[in-house]
């Protein structure tokens, strides 16, 4: 597919909370906790999950902060702020829990089919994600994402030095791919990092907001979408 300009489209999809639910690992890993996390709802904590991950996450990519330590970290702080005291052997079963579940992820409802529509569409397709190189690429494969996305464009932060919304990432992805800025959109959930970083990046920004949150506004997005039915269309117009 080519854009009003005539130049081929693209677009790229974040990976966690947008490929996959990533709720579900979240929640079966609790398990390690036994009754203690019982009294309260997996998604509130894994709202604060999130929001600790993101807290860690700069620490962690300018080397103050251990990857280890941050993932035992955010989980702590996550159930402290439900009154919850976890030690650091209970931490780290979680988070190898968590880690095995999202080996075992599958692809969301209709993403498979909004893949397809876009690649008959002609609109080249990737991953833009922020993780760790080996850690990403294993969840990637297990959504059998190499069916639709090949190895080259999978685009990891860890793999390239530079993390979104950093545009220098997405700078590169132009590079990589031969594309330009206005001619690609990024699928994303997180309204900094996905939606303001393309924004910023002269890409178009789709927020995918899954759990349809009323309160992360973002004004930045040109698509808001809450599951991929019917999203190939709108992206494959928005692009045109």
């Amino acid at each position: 597919m080519t854009s009003g300009n005539g130049r081929r489209t693209a677009v790229f999809f974040d990976l966690d909370d947008t490929l996959y639910d990533q709720l579900e690992p979240f929640r079966a890993a609790l398990a390690v906790f036994g009754s203690g996390v019982g009294g309260h709802k997996a998604y509130e904590l894994y709202r604060r999950f999130r929001h600790h991950s993101d807290e860690l996450w700069e620490p962690y990519r300018a080397g103050r902060l251990p990857l280890g330590a941050m993932r035992v970290e955010r989980i702590r702080r996550t159930l402290a702020d439900f009154g919850v005291e976890a030690a650091e052997g209970d931490c780290l079963k979680f988070q190898e829990a968590y880690q095995e579940g999202q080996y075992r992820i599958r692809l969301m409802p209709g993403a498979e089919d909004c893949l397809a529509e876009l690649e008959a569409a002609g609109c080249l397709l990737g991953v833009v994600t922020n993780g760790p190189g080996p850690h990403q690429a294993r969840k990637l494969e297990a959504l059998g994402i190499g069916r639709f996305i090949p190895r080259e464009r999978w685009f990891i932060s860890g793999e390239i030095g530079a993390a979104k919304p950093d545009p220098a990432l997405f700078a590169h992805v132009n590079r990589a791919t031969g594309t330009r800025p206005e001619c690609c959109a990024l699928v994303g959930d997180s309204p900094e990092n996905d939606v303001g970083g393309a924004a910023r990046a002269g890409w178009r920004a789709v927020w995918f907001n899954l759990r349809g949150s009323a309160a992360e506004t973002t004004t930045e997005a040109d698509l808001t979408a809450d599951g991929f039915a019917g999203l190939a269309r709108r992206i494959i117009g928005l692009l045109a």
